[in-house]
């Protein structure tokens, strides 16, 4: 047997924490293989991950060496059969794309002498990827592409002869990973990270694959004539959109097909590269890789991907900013099946490791802060990346040579205690769903060379909507120490375990969609709408479904042909200046709770047994206090108030239960950051000038902690608090410095 099942990899009998350390067998010398896995058992580890880069094993086509004839590096076997003597479970990690500062990500020289098999940007152009940290990046290709395909297909049969029979039960591999970047290209080639119109135009692409999922979307071409404004006389004349031309809502059809057609093309990759696996009798668990990207830019269909056979890991990198940090990671852990990073980052990237050690120093206190956040945010396993050091990489909690560095000892300290907490069933009180939905994203991926959305062009609040309110109201939550998780209105799995939900609403919503928020309200949950409401489903065809609903309509307001409008709002015994993007009508029925005006721009309405209030204005806080006050007001009617409280606005504060433990989580971002971690705090007379005393307070009998004598034992360092229930809720004094973190066992005497 070979499953997940309770946030842990289940090997016949035996259950596993996903936790694994990463090594390079091409990157380390053979003779420190024995002495590099000695320390990674003592490190706690019974898994651990490599690469394998295409190139290395075949420099000329279909010449392999995994053996090490002409190269140890290159011996794949022997490093698998020591892993199995060692007791050792495997992730392999085979590409084709590996990235990880490697030449050409993996890809062989000779597949860049067929130009027929490379992305295309809407120029026609080749897309080349950006050098990374010194090293050269290669190209883009086309990615189903048959050419393209019939060399990754060659590279896994052969790969597969040799690893099939160490592929459980027959032996140690338990997981490959498909790809490793597939999503990132995206954000690799363009600032936009999801630019429409960078790739892939390839031949085959535009003149087969796209035709073809047209034809599967609309059946008859004269269905595409009508909703586009075309005239064709078959799916092959159809040419996809390479400029933004946006008049009428119509016009987004076509660009939000082209989205949706790259979203399915990358999953559509990543499947086939399983099927080719499981075609050699390769038949392990399968990964993909998530790669970081702001504002969950993923061109990804979760539902295509995400299953018994294949899950989804995510990148966690260093981060300037926190709340993104948060989020990204919040709507992963909220989302996703099994909530595991396939790369944290130990150490850091550098052309030159010495200067990077020397002045961007990975600490182990920075190790610490992104571990706890991760942990904070839902995240149950890891893939330690790198454990140990290689080229072009610094700070590894091990040498090359197998030597222990500082960030070991932490890294032992948490695998100790992974089991001793029972983290698979820890679970956060949050109460709070920040939604996220992804056609409100396309819109603002929908920014083409030299034509960028103009403020005063449809649906121009869209990307404020997104890019202010949704991020500001992270920040809001953090600020007010309200635990939250961030789910997909696509993605229903998360949906249910809230029973407040921020929901962001476009003049455009699909119907599905609105039935299922209209039908939430109506079962007992609160929504809290902000925007303005839906008119059109993504047909652009009239949807005014919740609309009808509440029975309110929207307007947008403009100023000097300016969308939205700046003003002062009027509510709750407060007053403040907003963006405000469009005015409430037929609300004779509801209660008004903000006006601009005399307009209201703030209802709540009861539908059912649940409230659904909407709000026509920027309604984050940006650290205003009046409007923080309103939103912590409005948020109180609902029931809804802190369990934990902390007097600085920008530590976070989150607790997580299971039946035995309760954690107690503290996050104090860098206040100003340059490098990869934040702020460097590595010595410690700097960390103690940093320090700032802080006021936390609690009831612990709310959180289940019983008993009048509390400790606080923080798991991931060596502190230890001795106080009581009734001092914690007069509020007790704890000391912290930027880029701090803490992660308590609460525990009652």
């Amino acid at each position: 047997m070979l499953k997940i099942a309770n946030n842990k990899f289940v090997i016949g009998k035996e259950e596993y924490y996903p936790q694994s350390a990463e090594m390079h067998y091409f990157r380390v010398s053979k003779k420190y293989w024995s002495i590099c896995f000695e320390r990674m058992k003592k490190a706690g580890f019974r898994i651990i991950s490599t690469c394998v880069p295409w190139n290395l094993h075949e420099g000329t086509i279909g010449e392999f060496d995994f053996f090490g004839r002409t190269d140890h590096a290159k011996d794949l076997v022997v490093f698998l059969e020591l892993a199995r003597e060692f007791g050792f479970k495997v992730i392999l990690r085979p590409g084709p794309f590996i990235d990880s500062e490697w030449k050409n990500g993996g890809y062989p020289d000779f597949l860049y002498n067929d130009p027929e098999i490379l992305a295309k940007d809407s120029n026609g152009e080749p897309v080349k990827r950006e050098n990374h940290a010194g090293v050269e990046s290669g190209y883009l290709f086309s990615l189903l592409h048959p050419q393209f395909l019939n060399h990754v297909k060659r590279y896994f049969n052969a790969l597969s002869e040799i690893i099939k029979n160490y592929v459980y039960p027959k032996g140690p591999v338990i997981l490959v990973e498909l790809d490793n970047g597939v999503f990132g290209d995206h954000q690799d080639v363009s600032g936009n990270n999801l630019n429409p119109f960078e790739l892939d135009y390839n031949d085959y692409t535009i003149h087969s694959i796209f035709p073809q999922f047209l034809k599967e979307k609309y059946g008859e071409v004269k269905r595409l004539n009508k909703l586009y404004g075309e005239k064709h006389a078959n799916f092959e004349e159809v040419e996809p959109p390479k400029s933004l031309k946006i008049s009428q809502p119509k016009n987004l059809i076509k660009y939000f097909d082209w989205v949706i057609f790259k979203e399915k093309t990358l999953a559509d990759f990543v499947l086939k590269l399983k099927e080719l696996f499981l075609s050699f009798d390769v038949s392990p668990l399968f990964s993909v890789n998530l790669s970081y990207s702001p504002n969950f830019s993923l061109p990804f269909d979760w539902q295509l991907v995400d299953s018994d056979e294949v899950f989804c890991g995510i990148n966690i990198l260093w981060q300037k900013d926190y709340v993104e940090l948060a989020r990204h990671l919040r709507y992963f852990a909220t989302c996703c099946r099994f909530p595991w990073s396939s790369e944290l980052m130990l150490g850091g990237w550098a052309d030159l490791p010495k200067d990077g050690e020397r002045y961007f120093p990975v600490t182990p206190q920075k190790v610490k802060f992104l571990l706890v956040s991760a942990l904070a945010s839902g995240i149950k396993g890891f893939n330690h990346y790198m454990f140990v050091e290689r080229d072009h990489w610094y700070d590894s909690p091990l040498a090359n040579d197998g030597t222990i560095r500082p960030n070991f000892e932490l890294i032992k300290k948490f695998n100790e205690l992974a089991e001793r907490i029972e983290l698979e069933n820890l679970e956060p009180l949050s109460e709070i769903g920040l939604v996220n939905y992804r056609p409100y994203l396309w819109f603002s991926y929908l920014k083409g060379k030299g034509h960028p959305q103009k403020k005063d062009k449809l649906f121009s609040y869209l990307p404020l909507l997104l890019e202010k309110t949704h991020k500001g109201l992270s920040q809001d939550l953090i600020n007010l120490k309200l635990p939250f998780g961030i789910p997909d209105l696509w993605s229903k799995v998360g949906l249910e375990g809230f029973e407040i939900l921020f929901v962001p609403c476009g003049e455009y919503m699909d119907a599905e969609s609105q039935n299922l928020l209209i039908k939430l309200a109506k079962e007992g949950r609160t929504l809290f709408l902000f925007g303005l409401l839906p008119k059109y489903d993504l047909r652009m065809k009239n949807c005014e479904l919740l609309a009808e609903a509440i029975n309110l309509k929207t307007k947008e307001l403009s100023q000097t042909g300016h969308s939205p409008c700046v003003g002062e709002v009027k509510g709750l015994d407060s007053e403040f200046t907003t963006f405000i993007y469009g005015y409430i009508r037929g609300s004779k029925s509801s209660q008004v709770l903000a006006t601009y005006e005399g307009r209201p721009v703030g209802i709540v309405s009861k539908i059912g047994k649940g409230h659904i209030y909407l709000f026509t204005f920027d309604i984050s806080a940006q650290l205003n206090h009046n409007k923080l006050f309103f939103l912590e007001e409005v948020l109180k009617r609902c029931g809804i108030q802190n369990q934990v409280f902390c007097d600085h606005p920008l530590v976070d504060v989150v607790v997580q239960k299971n039946e035995r433990h309760t954690i107690l989580y503290l996050i104090y971002p860098p206040e100003s950051s340059s490098d990869p971690g934040g702020q460097d705090v590595s010595s410690e007379v700097s960390t103690r000038k940093d320090k700032k005393k802080l006021i936390l307070k609690t009831e612990p009998r709310k959180l289940g902690v019983k008993g009048e004598k509390i400790r606080l034992v923080d798991l991931l360092g060596n502190e230890v608090i001795r106080t009581t229930a009734e001092e914690l809720k007069r509020g007790i004094v704890i000391e912290m410095a930027p880029l701090d973190s803490r992660m308590y066992l609460m525990e009652g005497k």
